[in-house]
């Protein structure tokens, strides 16, 4: 698949993760956000959709754990695919820029007591992590914990690491040594931070967790797949000008 038709496929995608929905809260990281259960970023749950959660990762906190409302009965999902990480990161990597984006990202979903239901870290022939839908769906509305790590760091418990290798499909199952323990920490040595956006499918909040924002989604969609190759040119073209 060449880059562009890549392009237009991860494009709708990301974009049909937020459809759906008539108005939808974006919920933006406060402070330093823990790394464990205790000291988790609680974002309520309500009757208003999660639509996207924003944030930075910096050395040497590169963790970032957030404790979220699933609803019940509907598909979860999340990914850090969106038009910047999908057009200007390889852009900017390519030409050697600057970039303040997170450029390899890992997600992991655990449920309310800290055991691992899933995760992953590259998804659909990018750096870019996606927890896809299908994957999971709660019956009953329920807390977790959703994490975003660097890449090459690992969830652990008291037993060793919580999730295995990843399968075909790049998601990471709950099958490591310390799957039957609840998390106490992340192990590893990445160190690469910036800023990401997680966009889901099947989180509530309340308006006061975040700034509720109108969904437009058929824009969206018709900017994904009509204009995207024009996007790449024209990006790629100003900022070759700029290193001129």
């Amino acid at each position: 698949m060449n880059k562009l038709a890549q392009a237009v496929a991860v494009s709708v995608f990301a974009v049909g993760l937020s459809s759906g929905y008539a108005q939808a809260v974006t919920f933006s990281q406060v402070g330093d956000t823990g790394q464990t259960l205790d000291t988790a970023q609680v974002i309520p749950g309500g009757s208003q959709p999660l639509e996207a959660i924003t944030g930075t990762l910096s050395a040497p906190n590169v963790i970032n754990l957030f404790r979220i409302v699933l609803a019940g009965g509907q598909t979860f999902s999340a990914t850090t695919i969106n038009a910047n990480t999908l057009i200007e990161l390889p852009i900017d990597q390519q030409l050697g820029s600057p970039t303040t984006l997170l450029p390899d990202p890992q997600l992991f979903l655990f449920d309310l007591a800290g055991r691992g239901v899933y995760g992953n870290d590259d998804s659909f022939g990018t750096a870019q992590a996606s927890l896809t839908s299908g994957g999971f769906a709660p019956t009953a509305s329920g807390t977790y914990f959703l994490a975003i790590a660097s890449s090459g760091y690992s969830p652990v418990s008291v037993g060793g690491s919580i999730f295995g290798d990843a399968d075909v499909s790049g998601i990471f199952a709950p099958t490591g040594s310390g799957a039957a323990s609840p998390l106490t920490g992340f192990v590893g040595d990445g160190t690469s931070g910036g800023d990401y956006q997680i966009s889901f499918t099947g989180v509530t909040a309340t308006n006061a967790a975040g700034v509720p924002e109108p969904s437009e989604t058929a824009g969206l969609i018709a900017a994904g797949l009509l204009g995207i190759g024009y996007q790449v040119r024209k990006s790629l073209k100003q900022k070759r000008r700029s290193i001129v």
